[in-house]
């Protein structure tokens, strides 16, 4: 598998098991050794009670709503149901926005009342600073980037923890700020067995229904009830409540591990997913469980793409994609190195593994061959009557670049492609307004001089650009093909915009990564 044993796997299969480990045992430890640490040094006696009553209840409902939102969102995104991911959203969004309110709050009455300065701790502050963070990023990608649909994507990869099992690659493609919000929510995980919000592993479970005051005889107040030499569970202990609470949390946790990675949404997932699961063993690590097929595609393009391909995932209309995501179904590929129009099998690879620059698609390129080829035969699946992909473009090999062949290609792109791109290349030719794709969008020429070119700028690439065209839909093009021109005077094209048209750092790295 690509960079298995790299950083990736460090960072999405080796510290998160640390940062749980920490998680559960610390507090356990903390209850035999310090049982009258784990408190939340109470600071109701200092000025701004009612300020301190309005943060606590924003925080501890907020929470609350952030926790079990977060759960139905790993629950729908491990089993491709929308509506408990769209309830993620909401609860989420809402208790986040309450939890943030009331740190905020709760922060600013630490550092402006003096005895509350005075007994504040190092913990005090870093909850809220991790607290503020945390929220932060994921209010600002929920309300602004509106990628909240990247559920999708987390609900395997932390299933895949429980399963002991762990997928790094999957999430490789999440949104940087996603990474982000994940990693420190771990950072936290870890962190938080060392804080006074330990206390919430002593919650009362029966706080609403218990007397006003626990009595003891004088016979048995001493008995303790234990069981193995060290834990009371008779229900009226902090080490009992802590214990059920542990034991309930894993239990529900470890259901989420063990659940099988197949959506179940009506017979088309059935029936993809009979077609397109790879049948022969894993090329990973022996034993190791490897998400590929439509379960796959779930985790990694339902988020954009939709559950059935329609184009219509929870984050398809986020304002950070510049170009909308591709309806599966109608098949309508734009970036493809044939000569009918049709994208093949390659087309579709190149377009998964490498991404396309600066859309708001990202590469899969850490996905093994394996589950690349199961996406292929997923989007293939999905695409409804796909025609017969024609002959794959025949690339001759590279003339040496002359001061000739530039000059002819400058000729040719005056006659071919000022009309769409401009003189310049700008992307400000006469048609810049009235290009639309087949969905009715409208698709403003590319800027060659600022903005990447979304298929790459290797001169593989730029190739098939050239002589097989963009198509719009069947028999039509977004950009025509000039295959008929002849293979010299695509070079001689390619010569021009590599010297004169093209960003250097662009063809720079285009040579550096794979046609």
């Amino acid at each position: 598998m690509n960079d298995y044993l790299g950083s990736s796997y460090l960072i999405w299969g080796v510290f998160p098991y640390v940062a749980l480990t920490l998680f559960f045992v610390v507090p356990f430890i903390r209850m035999v050794y310090r049982p009258f640490g784990m408190s939340t040094r109470a600071s109701g006696i200092f000025l701004g009670r009612d300020i301190l009553g309005l943060a606590a209840h924003l925080l501890h409902w907020g929470i609350f709503l952030v926790f079990f939102g977060h759960l139905a969102g790993l629950i729908g995104g491990i089993l491709g149901w929308g509506s408990w991911v769209g309830a993620f959203f909401w609860m989420a969004t809402l208790g986040g926005l309450a939890a943030i309110t009331g740190s905020i709050i709760a922060l600013a009455r630490r550092i402006q009342v003096p005895e509350m300065r005075a007994m504040s701790q190092p913990d005090d502050y870093a909850v809220h600073l991790f607290l503020i963070a945390i929220l932060g990023i994921a209010i600002y990608q929920a309300l602004v980037h509106k990628i909240w649909g990247v559920s999708f994507t987390a609900g395997p990869w932390f299933a895949s923890l429980w399963r002991f099992s762990p997928q790094p690659e999957l999430m490789a493609s999440a949104p940087l700020l996603t990474k982000l919000h994940v990693l420190l929510a771990f950072a936290f995980a870890a962190y938080f067995p060392f804080t006074k919000l330990i206390h919430a592993w002593t919650l009362p479970v029966n706080y609403f229904v218990r007397p006003y005051q626990v009595l003891r005889t004088a016979a048995k107040k001493f008995q303790n009830g234990w069981v193995l030499g060290c834990w009371e569970f008779k229900g009226v202990t902090d080490k009992s409540y802590m214990t059920y609470l542990a034991a309930g949390v894993l239990a529900v946790l470890g259901l989420i591990g063990l659940t099988l990675p197949g959506p179940n949404l009506d017979g088309l997932v059935q029936e993809a997913q009979a077609k397109t699961t790879a049948a022969e063993p894993s090329e990973a690590t022996p034993g190791r469980t490897v998400l590929d097929g439509y379960p796959l595609y779930v985790s990694q393009c339902a988020r954009c793409h939709g559950l059935k391909g329609h184009g219509d995932g929870p984050g398809a209309k986020s304002p950070t994609f510049s170009a909308v995501p591709r309806d599966l179904t109608a098949g309508h590929f734009q970036f493809i190195s044939t000569n009918n129009g049709v994208a093949s099998d390659a087309d579709l690879r190149h377009v998964i593994v490498n991404g396309l620059h600066g859309s708001g698609m990202p590469n899969f390129g850490r996905l093994s061959e394996r589950q690349v080829a199961s996406l292929i035969e997923t989007v293939k699946f999905l695409w409804q009557d796909r025609p017969a992909p024609g002959e794959r473009i025949a690339i001759p090999e590279r003339p040496a670049t002359t001061a000739a062949m530039i000059a002819q290609g400058k000729q040719d792109y005056a006659s071919l492609c000022t009309v769409c791109h401009g003189d310049s290349g700008a992307g400000d030719g006469v048609l810049t307004k009235l290009r639309t794709d087949a969905a009715g969008h409208v698709i403003p020429p590319r800027n060659l001089r600022t903005q990447p070119l979304k298929g790459g700028a290797s001169p593989t690439q730029l190739y098939y650009r050239i002589a097989a065209g963009m198509p719009r839909a069947k028999g039509e093009w977004l950009m025509p093909h000039y295959a008929e021109v002849g293979p010299e005077r695509i070079w001689a094209l390619i010569a021009y915009l590599e010297h004169d048209i093209l960003p250097r750092s662009q063809i720079a790295s285009a040579q550096r990564r794979s046609p």
